[in-house]
C-alpha cells in the first residue's frame, strides 16, 4: 500500500507544485544560461528534415547555476513550453536533452523527449505543450534544446516552465 501512496504524493507534487518559467539569461555564463520570468525566448535553428547540425544551432536552457529556483529543492524536470515565434509553418520537433555532460553524450546515452508541435490554427500555435521527462538534480544537470524542421535553417523561439521537488 506504500507504493501507492508514495505515487500518490508524486502526483500531488507535481500537479499542485509551483512552477517556474525561463527564458534566456540576460548575461549568460558558462552555467547560467536562464532567467526567471525573462521574456527573451530560447532559439533553436533546424536542419533539412533533421535536428539542427550545425555549431550553435541547439539552445542551452537550464545551467548548473539555473536551479533550483526554489531554495532547498533538490530536483526538477521540465514542465511547459510555449511557442513564441517561428520562421517556418511546417510541423515541428523540439528535443529536450538532459545531462551532467555534453549535451552529445546526453543525447547519445538516449536523455532526452521529443516534443511535437503544429500549427493550430492560421493565427497561431498550440498553446502549452506538456513535457515528458524524469527528474533531474537542481545544480548538477543540464537542460539543452535541438529542434527539427522540413526546413533547413529554419528558427524556433520558446520559453520554458519547469517544476521542483524538495
Amino acid at each position: 500500500m506504500a507504493h501507492w501512496r508514495e505515487i500518490l504524493d508524486y502526483i500531488e507534487e507535481h500537479l499542485h507544485g509551483p512552477s517556474r518559467l525561463f527564458g534566456v539569461a540576460a548575461v549568460p555564463t558558462a552555467t547560467h544560461w536562464a532567467d526567471e520570468a525573462s521574456l527573451n525566448p530560447f532559439e533553436v535553428i533546424s536542419g533539412a528534415d533533421d535536428f539542427g547540425p550545425d555549431a550553435d544551432d541547439e539552445a542551452q536552457v537550464l545551467g548548473t547555476e539555473d536551479t533550483p529556483a526554489i531554495t532547498g529543492n533538490i530536483q526538477y524536470d521540465a514542465g511547459r513550453v510555449q511557442i513564441v515565434a517561428t520562421s517556418s509553418t511546417t510541423p515541428w520537433v523540439l528535443r529536450l536533452i538532459w545531462g551532467t555532460g555534453t549535451m552529445g553524450d546526453a543525447e547519445t546515452a538516449g536523455q532526452y523527449s521529443d516534443v511535437p508541435f503544429m500549427k493550430e490554427s492560421p493565427a497561431g500555435w498550440s498553446s502549452l505543450v506538456e513535457v515528458r521527462m524524469p527528474r533531474s538534480k537542481c545544480g548538477i544537470d543540464k537542460l539543452w534544446a535541438r529542434g527539427k524542421n522540413a526546413s533547413n535553417n529554419a528558427t524556433l523561439d520558446f520559453l520554458i516552465s519547469q517544476h521542483e521537488y524538495d
